[in-house]
Order: C-alpha cells, then sequence, then structure tokens
C-alpha cells in the first residue's frame, strides 16, 4: 500500500493539536513574567499560519491579489485607530498603543486564519479535520486534570474559587470546549469506544463542577439538552428506534448529575454565593446608601462633582461618562458588582459625549478607559472602541458566514445542526459575557465550524472519523 505524503494542510492540523499548550504557555508565562509585556509566544503561534499564507500567496496567482488588498485595508485601518487611541491617552488609559495595537494584530490575525481554511474548505483538502479536532479536546482535558491533579492549576476567580488549569480566562475556556462539544457530541453518542465516553465524563465533570463558571455548567447542560432534543427529533422523523442502552445511560448520567450537583455542589454555586454577599458592601460616599457603582467608579464620581479632575488625567468626555453612568446605575438600581452593565453604559454615553465621526468610525480605543470601564461584552466594544469600520472588517467576514449558513438550514444533518447552535452560543457569549473572538483558539474552532458547515455538517467526513466509532 503506497504510503501518504506530508501535504502542506497537513499544518492545520498540527497547528489544532498544539493549541491548548500555546494557550497553556501563554499564560504560565504571563504568570511567571508579569513585568514583562512581550511574549515569545506572540512570535511562535503565528508561524503555521504564516507558512500556509506563504504557501497561497505562491501557489495561486488569485490570492495573491486578494491577500494584498486584504493587507493593505487591515493596515489603513490599524493605523488611523491607533493613531486617534494615542491622541485620546489619558491619565487614566488601562493600556499603552502597544496594548492596543495587540488587539488590533489578533484580530486581523484570525481573519487571516479564515482565509487560510476556508481556501483548503474549497480544494476540499481537510478531511481528516474533525479526527484532530478530538485530539485537541483531549490535549485541553490532558492539561486540565494535570494541573488539578498536581494542584498546580490557576485558580478561575480571584476569591480561589474554581479550577481554570494553565489558561488565561475561565469562560473563554469553557467557550472552547462548548464548541468542540458540539462539534464531536453526534459522533461521541455514535461510538462503540469507551475511551469517547470517558473524555464526555470527564468533560462533564470539569464544565459542570471544577471550572466555577456559569458559561461552563450551564453551557454544558444546554448543549447536552439540545443535542437529546435533536435526536428525538431524527429519530422519529426517519423512524429509527432508539438504543435502549444508550437512552438508560443517557437517563443514568442526568439522575446522578443531578444528584451529585444537588449533593456535592459545584464550583459556580459558590462563586454565586460570593457575588451575592459581595452586594451590599459599597457605600455610595454622596449618598450614604447602598452603592450602584464600584467603588473606584464611586471615588472618581465623588472627585469629579466635588473638586473637578485635571482632564489630562480624566478628559471631559469621561468625566460627563462617569457621571452620566451613575445617574442610570442609581436610577435602574443596578447592582455594583455588576461590571458589564456599568461599562456598557459608560462606554455609550462616552461614544455620545465624544460625539466625533472619526471616533464612530475607526473607535476611540479599548484600553483608553480606566480598568473598571474597559467593555468585557466584546461584540458591543468591538463596535462602539474600534467603530463601524472596525466591527464591519473584523466581526462582519464571521456574520456573513453565520447567516450563509443559517439561510440553508432546511434537510440538513444533526451535526449541521449542532454547529449552528455552538456558532450561535459563541456570538451570544461573546455579546454578553467577551473574549470569544479575541481568543485565537477559540476562534480557530469557530472556523474549523464553519469549515465543516461548508461540507454540510460532515456528510464527507463520514468515512473518515471511523478510528473512534
Amino acid at each position: 500500500m503506497k504510503k501518504k505524503g506530508f501535504k502542506i494542510e497537513y499544518l492545520i492540523y498540527i497547528y489544532l493539536v498544539i493549541s491548548p499548550f500555546l494557550d497553556a504557555i501563554s499564560c504560565m508565562y504571563r504568570e511567571w513574567f508579569p513585568s514583562v509585556k512581550f511574549s515569545p509566544l506572540m512570535v511562535i503561534r503565528p508561524i503555521i499560519p504564516i507558512i500556509l499564507l506563504l504557501y497561497i500567496f505562491i501557489k495561486d496567482k488569485k490570492s495573491r491579489i486578494k491577500l494584498f488588498i486584504l493587507g493593505l485595508i487591515y493596515c489603513i485601518y490599524g493605523l488611523i485607530h491607533l493613531l486617534i487611541f494615542k491622541k485620546l491617552l489619558t491619565g487614566i488609559s488601562y493600556g499603552n498603543i502597544f496594548t492596543e495595537a495587540l488587539y488590533i494584530f489578533n484580530y486581523t490575525y484570525m481573519i487571516f486564519v479564515l482565509y487560510i481554511i476556508m481556501y483548503f474548505s474549497k480544494k476540499n483538502r481537510l478531511s481528516e479535520l474533525k479526527k484532530y479536532l478530538f485530539y485537541m479536546l483531549c490535549s485541553y482535558l490532558l492539561i486540565i486534570y494535570v494541573s488539578i491533579i498536581t494542584k498546580t492549576s490557576l485558580s478561575t476567580y480571584v476569591e480561589g474559587t474554581g479550577y481554570r488549569s494553565w489558561f488565561v480566562s475561565g469562560n473563554t475556556l469553557c467557550t472552547v470546549l462548548i464548541l468542540l462539544f458540539c462539534l464531536l457530541i453526534d459522533n461521541i453518542f455514535n461510538s462503540k469506544k469507551i475511551i469517547n465516553y470517558l473524555i464526555f465524563l470527564l468533560l462533564g465533570i470539569y464544565m459542570i463542577f471544577l471550572v466555577g463558571t456559569r458559561t461552563g455548567m450551564l453551557g454544558f447542560l444546554i448543549v447536552f439538552i439540545m443535542y437529546l432534543i435533536l435526536r428525538i427529533f431524527f429519530n422519529i422523523k426517519k423512524k429509527i428506534k432508539f438504543n435502549k442502552k444508550i437512552v438508560m445511560g443517557i437517563i443514568v448520567i442526568l439522575i446522578v448529575g443531578g444528584l451529585l450537583v444537588y449533593k456535592v455542589g459545584s464550583n459556580t454555586f459558590e462563586r454565586r454565593k460570593v457575588m451575592s454577599d459581595m452586594e451590599d458592601d459599597i457605600i455610595d460616599i454622596n449618598t450614604n446608601e447602598i452603592a450602584h457603582v464600584t467603588g473606584d467608579s464611586m471615588r472618581f464620581i465623588y472627585d469629579i462633582k466635588n473638586y473637578g479632575v485635571d482632564e489630562e488625567y480624566i478628559s471631559r468626555e469621561q468625566q460627563l461618562a462617569y457621571l452620566n453612568m451613575y445617574e442610570f446605575c442609581n436610577k435602574y438600581k443596578i447592582k455594583s458588582n455588576n461590571y458589564r452593565v456599568q461599562q456598557l453604559v459608560y462606554n455609550v454615553y462616552l461614544v455620545r459625549e465624544q460625539a466625533n465621526i472619526k471616533y464612530i468610525l475607526f473607535g476611540n480605543g479599548h484600553v483608553n478607559q480606566y480598568g473598571e470601564m474597559i467593555l468585557e461584552m466584546e461584540l458591543p466594544f468591538i463596535l462602539l472602541n474600534f467603530g463601524i469600520i472596525g466591527f464591519i472588517i473584523y466581526v462582519g467576514p464571521l456574520l456573513y458566514l453565520l447567516f450563509k449558513y443559517i439561510i440553508r438550514f432546511k434537510k440538513k444533518n444533526i451535526n449541521y445542526y449542532m454547529y449552528i447552535f455552538g456558532l450561535l452560543i459563541a456570538f451570544g457569549l461573546s455579546c454578553i459575557a467577551g473574549y470569544v473572538l479575541y481568543s485565537s483558539t477559540c476562534v480557530l474552532v469557530m472556523i474549523c465550524m464553519f469549515y465543516l458547515l461548508e461540507n454540510n455538517g460532515d456528510k464527507n467526513e463520514k468515512k473518515n472519523i471511523i478510528w473512534y466509532n
């Protein structure tokens, strides 16, 4: 039998498998060297995509023009945005021009990764993609449980609640795991190998009990329930008898899982209790009543109202945004620890107070604000802080593909529906929680979903996934 030679697209498979390790190393480097702003991973991570881009550029004449135009568009936007950012820097700005440039680079980088994978999609050259996504999930679980067993896992929250392993954000990690779960759940439950059910069990234990985030616990349960609903629907529609062993297994999993959550508890519940206890801790120094903004915001507002603040430290527009946010939060009784609502209200008022068409089109800078007021809700902050043009060039391609595949929704297989559902979860989390599109690994998995949707779920991959069936 003739052996297969190495093909350039296999670098994508390698990139998938090593991405969890790159994420872990990047996070630990920051922990070990907190004062160092530049990580070697910033150079190492793009190596494979750069090699693939060079291959496409040299191999395909039509792609050269497209890549040149894309590069020009993103370079011009990035330059204009950074010039605006530099002009708006104040004393309370959380980051500098280098920090802001990292956001520009990261979002631009992922658009080119999207181009690479969709390029190979048209050539139908990634037939084993799903197999390596399974390896990717295994890599994540290996890192997670090794960190927990060795007691070296970082806490999900500053209060010490939860285990986020060696990754930067528990919510981002959970989003990646949810997407991988959506990608693989049908194949796992159609498998005859114990290892696949073990992977499912380890994933469920971590997401429900250990990580401590609502994203993890609710996300896992919602995906699992959605899959059960779809499986019942497809079986009834096609008049397929249910496998009694699988049905009984699922019922046992649900009952045991429910009892464990009730009796043993979950880090997610512990986190909610901590947050509830913090709600009444901050007193408004202006009214001596329970505050509806954060403690630092309260001090800024007090100084603005009573003493005035140097506009080089807090610009006039920022001061007015703080005051407007304060009035809004008091009026609607926003909880003082509800950071995301305060951030959103502050940033909306800031854009209104600036009332500058350049800032509306090209953004006013994401890290130009004080740390607590940096908007975490990703889709809103891309629109408000990167402007309408930034939103179009960074989020537009992803939304276009999502709507494109939603329109093709009819008469597809169960995997197609699960991929669409996973993408909707990702965009939803990006909107309400954040740090989804900023995570290169998270967007990488989303792009793989787009690839599989282009191939009608995984219709063309069935013959290539028998290794875990």
